[in-house]
């Protein structure tokens, strides 16, 4: 179960350290058989030269040397007390090498070097001596043998780690070949659980992008179905007024003329803010900002609505105007700003006040607009930023009768406006014992830098 866990890391771990281990096991084994096999040469070449040594061997400097073997690299002599330079005793009459010092030292005979130990026992003088070149054969046994393993193994190591990581890699490449697949007709997420442990953070983001993709087609595709329903009316009733122009007697012209412009306005109004509600929801890339001063704006758009609030009996004031400026583009400001103070007017009864206010905070500027009118239903406040939606009042007051030149566009282009500014706005009902609605516009004074 280790091994079959999906795990990029851990895959190549397990294959490479259990061939590293093979490899490391196989290179023991050989330099164990052959320091083995050393160590019974050299036994062999100890008990040789112990029985010569012991039995007296005379040394004889004239006999001819034969065909040389490994009691040829080992020799030990002794010298009695009454021996000159020739020991009395050695284990290879052979090889006469001179008499050395005492301890560690290396001496050279017959164009070879010789590593020698001596020392003094009692009236007797021991001298054990070895060949160098043969202690060089027996380095090299031994680096060939714990070296033969590893090359044996390295082509199967290469052709295991590359059998490996392509078995690894291939939920990688299901992975893509899904992720290749994605359109906006098929936007199910990803498999995470056949994905490796290293990839799945990955796999979870490209999911969340997909789940984001999926929220933002179904809007826009509810926005282009609600768009066509709510272009459908205006436009049927337009062909209706047109009919009934064509059929009616000439005295009726003007009022049939008359309904006509202002079914061609309401249309036309709609689809103002349906382009509106579209570059709102673009965001600023090609746009130039600068600082906008809101009491400016605040006081233009007053201005313009003036006339409508009068008309409906609506006062319309200002409470708070602070000197301030947001990094933006006067013409959104002056969409944000007008939409909800045009909402706060059309949903208000004659007689209501309609209040707008502007606070510098610390990082960020709040516009309140403020109307006592009879408030929203608390079930409709989490749907009045949905398009198209109209939202109801409380008990039977007029925000249930909606406005002629309503769409359910306002609050969302608003929001929308703010969202691209990094800001937000929010309804509420008032909480002062009062009724009516506090929309309130809240942006950062700064743009964070892309």
């Amino acid at each position: 179960m280790f091994f079959a866990a999906h795990s990029l890391h851990r895959r190549l771990s397990i294959v490479i350290g259990t061939l590293a281990i093979l490899v490391g096991m196989l290179g023991a084994l050989g330099t164990f058989l052959v320091v083995r096999s050393l160590a019974a040469e050299f036994n062999t070449t100890l008990r040789d030269a112990a029985a010569h040594v012991q039995t007296g061997v005379p040394h004889r400097a004239i006999e001819p040397r034969g065909d040389s073997d490994a009691a040829d690299n080992f020799v030990v002599q002794i010298w009695s007390a009454d021996d000159g330079e020739v020991p009395s005793r050695t284990s290879n009459a052979r090889i006469a090498l001179p008499r050395a010092p005492s301890g560690f030292s290396s001496v050279e005979y017959d164009g070879e070097s010789w590593d020698v130990f001596a020392l003094a026992a009692g009236d007797e003088y021991i001298q054990v001596a070895e060949s160098r070149s043969m202690r060089n054969r027996n380095a090299l046994r031994v680096a060939f043998w714990s070296l033969l393993p590893v090359l044996a193994l390295l082509p199967l190591l290469a052709l295991t780690i590359a059998v490996t990581v392509r078995v690894s890699l291939r939920p990688l490449e299901r992975v893509g070949r899904r992720a290749a697949k994605v359109d906006l007709h098929d936007l199910k997420p990803l498999e995470v659980r056949q994905a490796p442990v290293e990839l799945r953070p990955f796999v979870e983001s490209i999911n969340r992008m997909i789940e984001r993709l999926s929220v933002l087609v179904n809007a826009e595709r509810m926005f282009i179905a609600d768009a066509a329903h709510e272009l459908r009316s205006p436009i049927s009733a337009m062909q209706l007024q047109i009919d009934n122009l064509h059929n009616a007697p000439p005295e009726q012209y003007p009022e049939r003329f008359e309904e006509l412009r202002r079914g061609i306005v309401r249309t036309g109004a709609l689809v103002s803010q349906l382009l509106g509600l579209a570059r709102a929801e673009i965001g600023s890339t090609q746009r130039v900002l600068a600082e906008v001063p809101l009491a400016q704006v605040v006081t233009d758009v007053l201005a313009d609505l003036l006339p409508l609030a009068d008309a409906r009996g609506v006062d319309l004031g200002v409470t708070r105007l602070d000197d301030v400026t947001v990094r933006a583009t006067e013409t959104d400001m002056r969409v944000l700003v007008r939409n909800l103070v045009d909402n706060a007017i059309r949903y208000s009864h004659a007689g209501a006040n309609v209040d707008v206010a502007v606070r510098r905070e610390d990082k960020s500027v709040v516009i309140d607009v403020i109307d006592n009118g009879p408030g929203i239903a608390e079930a409709d406040l989490p749907r009045v930023f949905d398009r198209f939606f109209r939202a109801g009042g409380h008990r039977g007051d007029p925000r249930g009768k909606h406005d002629s030149h309503g769409s359910g566009l306002g609050l969302a282009i608003a929001q929308a406006v703010a969202r691209s500014y990094r800001g937000c706005v929010t309804l509420a009902n008032r909480r002062d014992g009062q009724s009516g609605i506090v929309a309130r516009i809240e942006l950062p004074r700064e743009l964070p830098r892309a």
